[in-house]
């Protein structure tokens, strides 16, 4: 069995927990917000993550390792994407305006340009750039193995770290709608992945600094950048529309809060270590990512029947509830109500992994039962 790396877990656990913290303000928890946005680096933790378990060897099966990947992201984004064009569907007939039409460019194409086809699964937008990501690393790696001699792995990150950069600077130059974001999103990911591989294959050894030494300098640097630009620096990946700085500001500001997390984690990984909340959560990452705002919704329709049927949450807004997604309601304006937005954030979708676990095995059972027992 393979060991689990909980530095790693930790990580997953941080980029998931940020995302959904970010998506439904700031869910009253602030995990140094002040110091390091949410935006700054939570996209590229992931891409970094993914980046260092990625082996050479899986080269010697590209075909098979792109369709097994196409399996485990693309197949899912779309059975999603039916499901939420379906629910999308169905509440209209109650007065919900949340999402686009159900149409055959909504379902196969807008999920590759946008992701936000029907609101419901927007996060999953993050799945086509990393889908991109792990075909071209793996046809990239390929193709280097076929060179008379072997490339050097910092001269490889210069050139990641190039195209990262010209990516920025497409966008900047304003080629971020349609394709253009499809191009620029993707780009902006191929440094952290690559970062991963280098600091798997060369930097990990070196990372031996006391912690003292290793924080002070990050947060010496993250005070100038502060300082320099008068707030805390963050961009919007999901648009990729305001690179308002150097084209280099977003790698170092994302490199900053991933070097910060991955210490912190390293420092947890013995209290960690076995955690079952923990692989609960970063195994069932991907449900999270995809369902996270049903489960906001969940809170939301909680709310809206209390307001409904007792003289609770008199506030709350039923037409906001049905037309705006991102219409949260804190009862007396509290933001650490937030908190149970991000819990059911967590709970449901990891509730419907289970239920599709079970589905699936049930599935399996039942082929593996011989006709004639059937009967």
């Amino acid at each position: 069995m393979e060991k689990i790396d909980y530095r790693f877990k930790f990580l997953y656990f941080i980029g998931i927990i940020s995302i959904i913290i970010s998506h439904c303000g700031s869910g009253g928890i602030d995990l140094l917000y002040n110091w390091f946005p949410f935006n700054s680096f939570f996209l590229a933790l992931f891409a970094f993550t993914s980046g260092y378990f990625f082996r050479e060897c899986k080269t010697e099966h590209t075909v098979k390792y792109i369709i097994y990947k196409f399996k485990k992201l693309i197949v899912p984004l779309y059975l999603y994407n039916l499901f939420y064009g379906l629910l999308v569907l169905f509440l209209r007939q109650f007065g919900f305006t949340i999402g686009g039409d159900f149409t055959l460019y909504n379902l196969f194409i807008e999920p590759i340009k946008t992701g936000h086809q029907f609101g419901y699964n927007l996060p999953c937008w993050f799945v086509i750039p990393l889908f991109m990501i792990e075909v071209f690393y793996i046809i990239f790696y390929k193709l280097l193995k076929m060179l008379p001699v072997k490339a050097n792995e910092y001269v490889l990150f210069v050139c990641e770290l190039a195209l990262g950069l010209a990516g920025i600077y497409i966008a900047k130059c304003g080629y971020y709608a349609n394709w253009g974001l499809v191009l620029t999103r993707f780009l902006y990911f191929v440094p952290f992945y690559g970062l991963g591989i280098l600091y798997q294959n060369k930097l990990e050894k070196w990372d031996r600094i006391p912690n003292i030494l290793y924080f002070s300098f990050i947060f010496i640097v993250q005070l100038l950048i502060i300082t320099i630009y008068g707030q805390p620096v963050f961009y919007s990946i999901v648009w990729c529309d305001n690179f308002t700085h150097n084209i280099f500001m977003p790698f170092i500001i994302g490199i900053i809060g991933i070097a910060f997390w991955f210490r912190v984690g390293r420092i947890l990984t013995p209290a960690l270590t076995g955690s079952k909340c923990l692989r609960l959560i970063t195994d069932n990452s991907y449900s999270i990512m995809a369902n996270q705002i049903l489960g906001f919704m969940f809170v939301k329709t909680v709310f809206a029947i209390l307001s409904k049927s007792t003289s609770l949450c008199g506030n709350f807004d039923m037409h906001e509830y049905k037309t705006n997604i991102w219409y949260f309601y804190l009862p007396k304006g509290i933001s650490q109500w937030a908190i149970l937005y991000v819990l059911s954030g967590i709970i449901i979708p990891i509730i419907i992994q289970i239920c599709i676990n079970k589905i699936k095995m049930n599935i399996i059972r039942h082929r593996k039962v011989p006709v004639a027992e059937r009967k």
